[in-house]
């Protein structure tokens, strides 16, 4: 077994902003890391370090910047990394920070054709969870299963204070726009929304086709409780929408506790949990748990 998962090729000019701190994420998330921080002692022989790590990696990371472009000792790196990638088909990820895809075809044209990472100082702990899914796909997974989190620190924002993340994928494919177009004719009574906005929200996204997944059940649900109620009354819609956002986020005792103030009709309520259970069946099943404990009020 090769003792590194990823080799990380980058510029010094990207260390304290990016690199030192997605390297340190990437070893949170148990990543067998070679970084130069973390393998190199002094009178080691650079070269002879950085051969072996090479050679001793499964993947390789470019952080491709203008930093990294304009140096010649990242095109050595990136020289080893590339014959490594023919020679051995080792994987390469390219991290793009901060250039365009002119940019990196002009450095190397093959790379231009992998599929990168867009990033920034902002987007670390998401980079890093999409290395994880290319380097320790298993490990991704379980995390995904157990439901935990990256370490988070949490603090009081003002709503006009809050920024949008970055732009993640600045091209869906063709048969994810109609699908996100779908989504926006089925929602736009509810959330007022512009098509254009809506798009562009799924481009910010980590995972855009799991996103519009959720929100396709979300809707399919919605409908199926429509039915139950037999209306399209664009409160009762409106009321539907919050109530499955919040099942969706397993928020069961916020619908709850709005039950019991009145703010919530217990029929919307119900239908929800009926919806939810059978979005895809499409017939009547087993009453959810959460339909018991709304029945029960």
């Amino acid at each position: 077994m090769t003792p590194w998962d990823v080799f990380i090729s980058h510029a010094k000019d990207d260390k304290k902003t990016f690199v030192d701190p997605l390297a340190n994420r990437l070893r949170q998330l148990a990543v067998r890391v070679w970084y130069d921080k973390f393998v190199l002692l002094p009178g080691d022989r650079l070269s002879e370090k950085i051969g072996e790590g090479l050679a001793k990696s499964r993947c390789g990371l470019l952080i491709i910047s203008p930093a990294f472009i304009s140096k010649k000792w990242t095109r050595y790196e990136l020289s080893g990394l590339v014959n490594r990638f023919v020679e051995d088909n080792a994987r390469l990820i390219p991290v793009w920070l901060g250039v365009t895809r002119a940019e990196v075809a002009k450095l190397n044209p093959a790379l231009a054709d992998l599929v990168a990472i867009p990033a920034s100082k902002d987007n670390i702990d998401s980079c890093a969870i999409e290395i994880l899914r290319v380097v320790r796909p298993q490990l991704y997974e379980n995390i995904l299963m157990l439901g935990n989190r990256l370490p988070a620190k949490i603090s009081k924002v003002r709503l006009k204070d809050l920024k949008e993340g970055p732009i993640r994928h600045h091209d869906l494919p063709k048969s994810l726009l109609v699908r996100i177009q779908n989504i926006w004719y089925a929602i736009r009574d509810v959330l007022p929304v512009p098509l254009e906005k809506t798009i562009e929200n799924f481009q910010r996204d980590l995972r855009p086709e799991s996103e519009v997944h959720v929100w396709e059940h979300i809707i399919s649900a919605a409908n199926v409780a429509m039915d139950v109620l037999k209306t399209n009354d664009l409160a009762t819609r409106r009321q539907l929408f919050k109530i499955l956002f919040a099942l969706g986020e397993g928020d069961t005792e916020w619908v709850l506790e709005r039950i019991r103030s009145g703010e919530i009709d217990k029929s919307v309520a119900e239908a929800a949990a009926q919806g939810l259970h059978n979005d895809v069946e499409g017939d009547v099943g087993p009453i959810s748990p959460l339909k018991k404990k709304v029945s029960s009020w």
